[in-house]
């Protein structure tokens, strides 16, 4: 156990006076974010299991979402570093305040796995080629970014902490990175999937349940007492992902509709087309 570098607590070993007074619907809220998160990704996973392709799919998306949920995971850890140290003291009251922590985690790993599965596949259907290795590439410059930020926000915790300035403007870069790559993150889906005009791969089920999620986390985040730099990019995304499914619903539930009315409409044409001239012929033929 580490010494508070703030001496915030009458022990200097205890963190748990950091940690605020939840109320029971803000913990229930929590866990049904937790869930609502789990639950929204394991169809994306689950789809690219079956389908086995990336169509449909931007990597760009999934590259920016792995920049702006590390960066929201490590920002999360360096604001709440204190409340996240207190479950060694007081384990129950720590989970409750660290919940947005928890589903930060989970918004990471929902992302990381099919980042990781978009690999696997591309790999076998286009083998070595210059778009695959272009991606790996920045595979590994996102690896060393989560490793050397691992490390820094770590050890700037147990020696400095939350009362040290520097410590307080590394925190908010963090934020401000996450909400850039928040702001942009949904750009590259959205343009892919205007111009497939198709969902492919991408799984509509996922997204109707985590747009909601965004909602509750957002809420969640606000009763919990964070600072604005960790709820904005929550609204980034809520409105990036809302014009996101949008689309989606259009390409799979409307376009079919209207084709296949589109088609219907050129038989009856055809058929009309077919009656009128067998009935001029028949008048000719009179004639």
């Amino acid at each position: 156990m580490y010494k508070d570098p703030c001496k915030k607590c009458s022990n200097e070993y205890d963190y748990s006076c950091y940690l605020l007074d939840i109320s029971t619907i803000t913990v229930v809220m929590g866990v049904i974010l937790i869930l609502g998160s789990f639950l929204s990704f394991v169809p994306q996973i689950i789809k690219l299991c079956i389908l086995k392709k990336t169509d449909g799919i931007s990597f760009q998306m999934l590259h920016l979402a792995l920049y702006n949920q590390w960066s929201l995971l490590v920002n999360f850890f360096m604001s709440q570093f204190p409340q996240v140290m207190s479950c060694n003291n007081t384990f129950w009251k720590c989970v409750a305040n660290i919940i947005p922590q928890i589903n930060s985690v989970l918004g990471f790993l929902g992302f990381f796995v099919p980042f990781l599965q978009y690999l696997y596949y591309q790999k076998r259907e286009q083998g070595y080629s210059a778009e695959f290795k272009k991606n790996v590439i920045c595979s590994l410059i996102f690896t060393f970014y989560a490793l050397v930020t691992t490390f820094g926000f770590v050890f700037s915790g147990f020696f400095f902490s939350v009362c040290d300035p520097t410590f307080k403007t590394f925190t908010f870069i963090f934020a401000f990175i996450s909400m850039c790559c928040a702001c942009v993150q949904w750009i590259p889906q959205i343009i892919k999937t205007y111009k497939l005009k198709a969902v492919g791969s991408f799984s509509i089920f996922g997204q109707c349940i985590n747009v909601p999620g965004q909602v509750i986390s957002l809420i969640t985040l606000i009763l919990s007492n964070n600072g604005w730099t960790t709820w904005i990019t929550n609204i980034a995304q809520l409105i990036m992902q809302s014009v996101l499914l949008v689309l989606l619903l259009r390409y799979q539930c409307c376009e079919p509709y209207k084709n296949k009315n589109k088609v219907e409409k050129e038989k009856e044409t055809g058929v009309d087309t077919q009656i009128k001239q067998s009935e001029c012929q028949k008048i000719i033929y009179v004639e």
